[in-house]
């Protein structure tokens, strides 16, 4: 992943979302049996007890703002985004759904819960 540096935010495959505190490049140290690393290794916070390590190609996006890596259908604030856009021109602003009348629109520093699209649909139980 280009130019990823610790302390940037990150977006996997799966739609986790977390902050990186290590970056181990390819081809440096030895892990686990005394095999070099053959892939670099990205470890990040995601809010749980342990961090998590995955390999960079499963990064989709990084950005040092975590509102760059919210997409249309994550929930922020328990409220599902429907749109993201600029605000004059220059301050990233999401649209979320709020009561039945109107709806919310919120910058990077309201943000205080994500739950992705892909966690969603994964954790999600669906009756046929």
């Amino acid at each position: 992943m280009d130019n990823l540096k610790v302390g940037e935010y990150v977006r996997t495959k799966d739609g986790l979302i977390g902050k990186v505190n290590k970056i181990e490049p390819k081809g440096s140290g030895t892990r686990f049996a005394g095999e070099y690393l053959t892939d670099t290794i990205i470890q990040f916070n995601d809010g749980k007890v342990y961090e998590r390590r995955v390999k960079d190609n499963y990064i989709v996006n990084h950005s040092k703002n975590i509102i760059d890596l919210i997409e249309v259908g994550d929930f922020v604030n328990e409220n599902e985004v429907i749109d993201k856009y600029l605000f004059d021109g220059e301050i990233p602003v999401l649209e979320t759904t709020g009561d039945e009348t109107n709806a919310k629109c919120m910058c990077e520093s309201d943000i205080r819960t994500i739950l992705t699209h892909e966690q969603y649909e994964r954790k999600c139980y669906k009756i046929n």
